[in-house]
C-alpha cells in the first residue's frame, strides 16, 4: 500500500433550512424533517494524490472559491431537493431578502447530508483536479447535520480522476453557481459518477 499523504479542509458553521418532504410517521402523516428546519451544517474535504515538489497535497490558499461555492449553497439558505412535489407552492415574496424561506437553492439528488456530500463532491474535486493539474483529487466529503448526525462519500482516485476529467473534456463550468438544479435520482447520480 506504501504511503498516502492527504490533507483536509473544514468548513464550519453554515446555518442552514432544509426540509425532506417524503419523512413520513408510521401512520402515514408527515414527519418532523417534512418541514423546513434547520442546522448548523459542517463540511470537511478531503484531498488526495501526488504531493508536489514542496510537499504540498492542495494548497489551502487556492480553496477562497470552494469557501464561496460551499457557502453559496449552504450558508443562510434554505435547500430543497429538485423532485419536492411543493416547490410550485413558494411565491416568489417567500423568497425575497426578508421572505419567510429567504434564499432558496433547489439541489439536484436531494438535500441529505448523503446527496449534500455527492453534490459537494462531484464539483469541488473538478476544481481541485483541475487547479493541480491532476496531480490531486477529493476522496471524501463529510457533511455534519450537527454533532449527531453526519454522511460521507468516500471515492477512489480513479473514479475520481475520470469524473472530473468527462467534466474537463465537456467544458463543464467550474465551481457552477445555480439557483435551481433539475432533479436527478440519488442512485442514477451515483451511476453517472461511478460510470
Amino acid at each position: 500500500m506504501g504511503v498516502k499523504v492527504k490533507s483536509t479542509k473544514v468548513y464550519r458553521y453554515l446555518p442552514c433550512g432544509h426540509a425532506q418532504f417524503f419523512d413520513l410517521e408510521p401512520d402515514g402523516s408527515p414527519g418532523e424533517c417534512a418541514s423546513v428546519h434547520g442546522y448548523d451544517r459542517s463540511v470537511e474535504l478531503t484531498f488526495a494524490g501526488d504531493i508536489d515538489d514542496m510537499g504540498w497535497i492542495v494548497p489551502f490558499g487556492e480553496l477562497s472559491a470552494v469557501k464561496k461555492f460551499i457557502e453559496y449553497y449552504f450558508d443562510h439558505v434554505t435547500v430543497l431537493p429538485a423532485n419536492d412535489p411543493r416547490l410550485d407552492q413558494i411565491t416568489s415574496e417567500m423568497k425575497q431578502p426578508g421572505g419567510i424561506l429567504g434564499t432558496v437553492r433547489i439541489l439536484p439528488s436531494g438535500v441529505s447530508m448523503e446527496m449534500s456530500s455527492l453534490f459537494i463532491w462531484e464539483w469541488v474535486n473538478h476544481y481541485i483536479f483541475d487547479i493541480t493539474d491532476g496531480r490531486c483529487y477529493v476522496e471524501g466529503v463529510r457533511v455534519y447535520e450537527h454533532d449527531r448526525n453526519d454522511a460521507m462519500i468516500e471515492v477512489d482516485r480513479e473514479t475520481a480522476i475520470k469524473d472530473a476529467s468527462k467534466k474537463i473534456a465537456a467544458g463543464e463550468e467550474i465551481l457552477p453557481l445555480i439557483d435551481e438544479w433539475y432533479w436527478e435520482a440519488p442512485k442514477d447520480a451515483v451511476a453517472r459518477i461511478e460510470g
